[in-house]
């Protein structure tokens, strides 16, 4: 397996082919890395936002989104957040995007640092 070639200008189908390029030296680890698969999801997704298509992004994100709650842990919400910060401005203002942004909310409700935080509490009184 080869990395693609990364010189010269960088356009979406070359970034595309590096996102997939990482998520398959990933798959071929022994150990499954839960938070570095939806970061690279989040970057697929985020180079569909770049060029306005909040559809495929949602598709993009699809995979990251089904974590389970207990996976779902900060650092992924918080890029999630960043992702989704800037949509419903500019050309990423349609029903797409506010699916987008929609599943985005749901996934960081339940979150493992928001479930953690609302549990209720265990000390000594």
């Amino acid at each position: 397996m080869r990395p693609p070639s990364t010189c010269g200008s960088v356009n979406r189908p070359d970034v595309l082919r590096v996102v997939d390029y990482a998520a398959q030296l990933l798959a071929a680890q022994p150990v499954r890395a839960y938070g570095t698969e939806a970061q690279i999801h989040i970057s697929r997704a985020a180079v569909h936002l770049a060029t306005g298509e909040a559809e495929g992004a949602l598709e993009a994100l699809a995979p990251g989104l089904a974590l389970p709650p207990d996976h779902r842990l900060a650092p992924v919400t918080q890029r999630l957040h960043e992702l989704t910060s800037g949509i419903g401005r500019g050309t990423s203002s349609g029903s797409a995007a506010v699916g987008l942004r929609a599943a985005v909310e749901d996934f960081c409700l339940g979150s493992a640092p928001r479930h953690l935080a609302l549990s209720p509490g265990q000390g000594a009184a």
